[in-house]
């Protein structure tokens, strides 16, 4: 055992282009077959809508928000419900034995579930893909979700092996390109941002609903050049998870995760690659630092003595090293 311490904007308005971007042949669109099933929808309504006992919806497998559950907008959701039922319905397909799945309404369900009360839904037997481009287009044409929000949604819909032309479609993007025969330059910058950023760390940013693709390219990028792969990224996550525990907003979480990359930027210059400038064993401990983090290694077995005091200091560990820095600096 170690002890480890770790300090829609019109597509010809795309601006970028990169060697990875994938070329497509002009292929028809399938989002009219959405507009068709509106009007279905719309015609049929009024005749439709069941009350379904919440139990009973399951959620999407394709999550498209980051923050489905604040707290404080669903029980603000919840409360408008209260006073003035529920007004819009939610979409929902049948799963079998009895079930549904959510295609899109999952705040809504969400405060329903919290009240206590049945959905009142419209169902509607769709198929997998079209319950993902209803589920994003919804979404999308209401411009609530945020430009990570949907870069995330695609990389899980390429994840499960949906193709270019159903991600483009549920997500209302490259449409333009696709008509022309061009590079899918919006799906492309999508897939190098998720690429190149972990997992973890867009999620403790969360939506950045004011935050844009050139920002999260920026960040992206500086990752990429520098060498910091997305496993390597866990300090940076955890900074950002513990700023978002202080109340930090999203918008601002990622202006701390960019501030951080800028300085990592200027202070590494335009190396392609971090290198280790310290690597240390001894028999207290080993101490690598790299540009992306530092990390020290006290091994139980080796000074057992020390690791149990860190154990049971941990902060008075990061003060004590704290310390030593300014003292450093003043000789």
């Amino acid at each position: 055992m170690a002890r480890k311490i770790k300090f829609t904007v019109p597509d010809d308005n795309e601006k970028f282009a990169s060697s990875d971007t994938q070329r497509v042949t002009s292929e028809p669109s399938l989002a009219p077959s959405l507009s068709g099933m509106a009007r279905s929808l719309q015609a049929a309504s009024a005749a439709a809508i069941k009350d379904i006992d919440t139990r009973l919806i399951d959620g999407s497998q394709f999550k498209d928000r980051a923050d489905v559950d604040v707290d404080d907008e669903i029980e603000d959701l919840a409360e408008s419900i209260r006073t003035q039922g529920q007004l819009i319905p939610i979409l929902v397909s049948p799963a079998g034995n009895g079930r549904y799945r959510i295609v899109y309404g999952r705040r809504r369900l969400s405060a329903l579930k919290r009240l206590g009360l049945p959905a009142k839904a419209l169902v509607r037997d769709l198929d997998e893909d079209q319950a993902i481009i209803a589920q994003g287009q919804e979404n999308s044409y209401r411009k609530d979700l945020s430009w990570i929000e949907k870069a995330v949604f695609a990389k899980q819909l390429t994840d499960a092996g949906k193709s270019d032309l159903l991600v483009c479609d549920a997500l209302n993007v490259d449409q333009a390109a696709r008509r022309r025969g061009d590079k899918l330059t919006g799906l492309s910058r999508m897939r190098q941002v998720t690429g190149r950023l972990s997992p973890a760390l867009i999620h403790a940013v969360g939506a950045a609903p004011k935050v844009g693709r050139d920002r999260w390219y920026e960040v992206s990028q500086i990752a990429h050049r520098m060498g910091i792969a997305p496993d390597e990224q866990s300090a940076y996550a955890d900074e950002i998870a513990k700023a978002a525990g202080s109340g930090l907003s999203s918008d601002d979480r990622f202006d701390l995760l960019e501030a951080n990359f800028a300085r990592l930027k200027t202070s590494t210059g335009s190396r392609s690659k971090p290198s280790n400038v310290n690597h240390v064993v001894s028999d207290q401990g080993t101490v690598k630092v790299s540009a992306a983090a530092a990390t020290i290694v006290i091994a139980s077995k080796d000074a057992a003595d020390l690791h149990r005091w860190i154990s049971e200091n941990p902060e008075a560990a990061l003060k004590a090293l704290h310390d030593a820095q300014l003292k450093f600096k003043q000789q």
